[in-house]
């Protein structure tokens, strides 16, 4: 296994496939500010996502699924814009996504090792 653990990979295959959808950024002070506030950003989201986990019900039947669908839609989010998150056309968007990622079999062992993760109880270190 890589240093990378597996939701990072999936979130940075996401953001890939997001960025190549939109256009060119502009000038260059703006992608230095765009680097400086990712980072907060990550964080934001790390911490939505990790809240909205917490609350699946530990007897779940589909607990891996739906914390994955939590983690997909926070990156969908993020990358397409906050305001998509009263579209319900967005979550049928979701939805087609996930069962497509979940169609291949390397990705869907990928993913269910990130839900894993998402899953895992959290340590104070």
């Amino acid at each position: 296994m890589t240093s990378i653990n597996a939701s990072a990979q999936i979130a940075a295959l996401i953001r890939s496939q997001v960025a190549s959808l939109r256009k060119p950024s502009g000038p260059a002070t703006a992608k230095k500010q765009t680097k400086q506030g990712q980072l907060q950003e990550e964080r934001d989201i790390a911490g939505l996502i990790a809240q909205r986990v917490l609350v699946i019900d530990p007897n779940e039947p589909q607990r891996e699924r739906k914390a994955f669908r939590i983690f997909l839609e926070s990156v969908l989010l993020a990358e397409l814009g906050d305001e998509l998150i009263n579209d319900p056309a967005f979550y049928q968007m979701v939805e087609d996504v996930q069962l497509q990622m979940e169609s291949d079999p390397e990705l869907a062992s990928a993913i269910s090792q990130a839900a894993r993760l998402l899953l895992a109880p959290q340590k104070n270190s």
